[in-house]
Order: C-alpha cells, then sequence, then structure tokens
C-alpha cells in the first residue's frame, strides 16, 4: 500500500507538470522534483519502520505496518533484535505462492515457546504479491514463522496477519529468486523499530522471559521506556492514519492494479494452492 501511494503521487505530480502551461518547463520541474522529494519524505515518522532481510540471494526490504499489526511487528522485531533468525534457512517453499521461514529449527515445527493473537485489517489483503505475513496452526496461533507472497493469494484473507509489503521492485526480483534452503543471515531493523519495542515493553519483556528459557543464547536487547511525548506523538500519528484509512473505506476506495491483479490471477491464471493456509 506503501509503494503504490507513492508510486500514484509521483504520477500525479507528473501530469501536473503537462497540465501547468502558465509555468516555463524549467519552473514546472524544479516544481515537481521538489513535490517528488515530499512523496519521500514520508510523513509517519513512527509508522514509517522498514526490515532488511540480508540473504544468499542479496538483501531484501520490506515496509512493517505497525500501524496495522503493532502486537505482530513488535514481536517481529524483538526476536530480529535478539538474532533469533539470524543464519535461519527458508523451510518451505510453493511454487507461484510463496516461501516460508522463521523456524531456527529448520523443520517447519519451531517456534519462540508463545502465542500471539491475529491482527487482521481490511486495508491490507493479499490481492497484490510481496506480502510479509505471520504463518499459523489456525486462529491466534502465530509466533515466529512467516512467509513471503510470490503471487497474489486472495484465499488467505482473514487468515493470517500481514504486517509488511516488499518495498521495490527490485526487492521483489531477489524475493522470486528465493529457494527452499536459502539462508537468512539477519534480519535488519530500522532505527526507528526501538520505539515500537518501548511502546509495547510489558509484552514484549514477557516473550522475553519465554524465550530466555527457550533459547538460553540468543543476544540481549535492552529496551527503553516511552516517553509522555513519544506516547501522546505516536498516538496523533496513528489518529491521522486511522482517519485517512476511514475516509478511504467510506469512499470505497479501490486501487487500481489492485483490481486489475484480482481479476487477472482469478480468471486467466487458475492457479489452485496446495494448502489452503500457511501452518507452522
Amino acid at each position: 500500500m506503501k509503494r503504490l501511494f507513492k508510486l500514484f503521487t509521483i504520477l500525479g505530480m507528473l501530469l501536473l507538470v503537462v497540465s501547468c502551461g502558465s509555468l516555463s518547463v524549467k519552473d514546472r520541474m524544479t516544481s515537481t522534483a521538489k513535490s517528488v522529494r515530499d512523496v519521500f519524505r514520508d510523513p509517519n515518522r513512527y509508522n514509517n519502520v522498514s526490515v532488511t532481510f540480508v540473504t544468499t540471494q542479496g538483501d531484501i526490504n520490506f515496509f512493517l505496518y505497525p500501524e496495522a499489526a503493532p502486537l505482530t511487528v513488535a514481536n517481529f522485531i524483538n526476536l530480529a533484535k535478539r538474532g533469533y533468525y539470524d543464519n535461519t534457512k527458508f523451510f518451505r517453499q510453493v511454487d507461484n505462492f510463496m516461501i516460508q521461514g522463521g523456524d531456527p529449527t529448520g523443520t517447519g515445527t519451531g517456534g519462540p515457546g508463545y502465542t500471539i493473537p491475529d491482527e487482521i485489517v481490511e486495508w491490507l489483503d493479499f490481492y497484490q504479491q510481496g506480502m510479509l505475513a505471520m504463518a499459523n496452526a489456525g486462529p491466534n496461533t502465530g509466533g515466529s514463522q512467516y512467509f513471503l507472497t510470490v503471487a497474489p493469494a486472495d484465499w488467505l484473507n482473514g487468515l493470517h496477519t500481514i504486517f509488511g509489503e516488499v518495498k521495490s521492485e527490485g526487492d521483489f526480483i531477489k524475493l522470486r529468486k528465493l529457494e527452499m534452503g536459502d539462508v537468512v543471515k539477519e534480519v535488519k531493523i530500522s532505527d526507528n523499530g526501538d520505539l515500537i519495542l518501548s511502546l509495547y515493553k510489558d509484552q514484549v519483556e514477557g516473550w522475553n522471559t519465554i524465550l530466555d528459557q527457550e533459547y538460553p543464547n540468543l543476544k540481549k536487547y535492552p529496551i527503553k521506556d516511552a516517553t509522555t511525548e513519544e506516547i501522546n506523538a505516536y498516538r496523533e500519528e496513528l489518529d491521522r492514519i486511522y482517519t485517512k484509512e476511514k475516509e478511504k473505506d467510506e469512499s470505497t476506495f479501490e486501487y487500481p492494479i489492485t483490481k486489475a491483479i484480482r481479476g487477472i490471477f482469478n480468471k486467466v491464471g487458475g492457479y489452485t494452492p496446495r494448502e489452503s493456509v500457511i501452518s507452522n
């Protein structure tokens, strides 16, 4: 969603260049370049968190969505910061569908020793490819295992928590190259991910108590206390995001690319997954 928003905004800016006939070409290009730069200065300071999977196929970057799945993102960030995902392998792959990782045992049966609840929102779905989502064994059984989609998978809507999306076409090309057995050398989180941990410090520390028992050799990662100013600023940012999403829902807005992908995939692709639910 974040990728598409920026893409459509840039296209709109380029159309504006053509339509502003009263300005010189140089002035129009200068104005548009400034507007494009402003697009990439994301107004969301706290919810603009990203992750880099350092893999044997190269670095693959994703946006994270704490505004949609805060506990899932906090859990993922904590596991990454503690080195839980370091040198883990992708242990399951379904061609033209997804690849799954996040299990230190490499068997598909491992987990952190606790579960987290589902966090499903209507404005994130599997109609587009390149989504980062939690594997589960049924409702509210997420843990550490995740999967990355390489094609639309709308039958998963409402069944799995989506908490990230691939950043760029270049990242998606590397994502498609991943194979079962490829290694995640490290999972890097952007600096603003620390605030998400601070906001859910009590919950994260509870998870860490269990992690320390299950995996005593994991790295320690201190969690600071969030300040009152940070908490208030975060709430204000969420209010702004939720207001935009509510307005979009009330206007029955649908991304044109999402609609096109769904139509092509369902009517022409004829693909049926081997399993309807990604399990852990």
